[in-house]
C-alpha cells in the first residue's frame, strides 16, 4: 500500500484547491454587495441630480427674465417633486440608503449662487438644465438595462420616457436662448 510523502503532488494541491473552492463559493455574495452597492449609488446619484435641478428651478422662478425659463422651471419643479419622492419611496421599500433633506438644501444653495450671479441668467439656467437631464438620461438608461436589481430596473423605465420629455425641453430652451 503506497503512502503519502508531506511533498506529494496532492499535499501541494490541497491549499489550491481549497481557496478554489472559496473563490467559487465567495462570488455570489461579493455580486449580491456589488449590486447593492450599484443600486444605493444610482438611488443617490438620482436623488443628487434632482435636487440639484429642484434647486436651479427655484431659482428660475425667481430670476427667469422669459416666460419659457419659468414655464420649464415650474415643470422641473412638478417631476422631480414627484420623483425625489418615489426615489425616496424605493430606497425605503428597498433598505438603500439615501441622502438627507440637508444635502438638497446645500446642492441648491451650490445651484443658486452659481446661476443667480449671472448677467445671462436664462441661458446658464438653459445650459446647466440641459446638462443635468442627460446625465440623468444616461443614468436611467444605463439602470434600465442592467439586471442587477429588477426593481430598480422597472422603476427607471417607468420615468425614463418622463426623463426624456425633460431632456427635449432643456434642449428646446437652450437653443431659443441667446447668448
Amino acid at each position: 500500500m503506497p503512502t503519502l510523502r508531506p511533498n506529494s503532488w496532492f499535499t501541494q494541491l490541497l491549499p489550491f484547491a481549497g481557496a478554489l473552492l472559496l473563490a467559487a463559493l465567495l462570488p455570489g455574495e461579493t455580486r449580491a454587495a456589488e449590486a447593492q452597492d450599484d443600486s444605493a449609488s444610482f438611488v443617490n446619484e438620482a436623488l443628487s441630480n434632482s435636487q440639484e435641478q429642484i434647486g436651479r428651478a427655484r431659482q428660475a422662478l425667481r430670476y427667469g427674465h422669459t416666460l419659457a425659463v419659468r414655464d420649464q422651471a415650474q415643470g422641473v419643479l412638478d417631476e422631480h417633486g414627484m420623483l425625489l419622492y418615489d426615489l425616496r419611496a424605493l430606497a425605503q421599500k428597498e433598505g438603500l440608503p439615501a441622502k438627507a433633506d440637508m444635502t438638497l438644501e446645500q446642492e441648491s444653495g451650490q445651484a443658486q449662487r452659481n446661476l443667480s450671479d449671472s448677467a445671462r441668467f436664462d441661458h446658464d439656467y438653459a445650459q446647466a438644465q440641459l446638462k443635468a437631464c442627460r446625465e440623468a438620461v444616461k443614468a436611467f438608461e444605463a439602470m434600465s438595462r442592467s439586471d442587477d436589481d429588477p426593481t430598480l430596473r422597472d422603476f427607471a423605465r417607468l420615468w425614463l420616457p418622463r426623463l426624456y420629455h425633460q431632456r427635449e425641453i432643456a434642449d428646446q430652451l437652450l437653443a431659443a436662448q441667446t447668448p
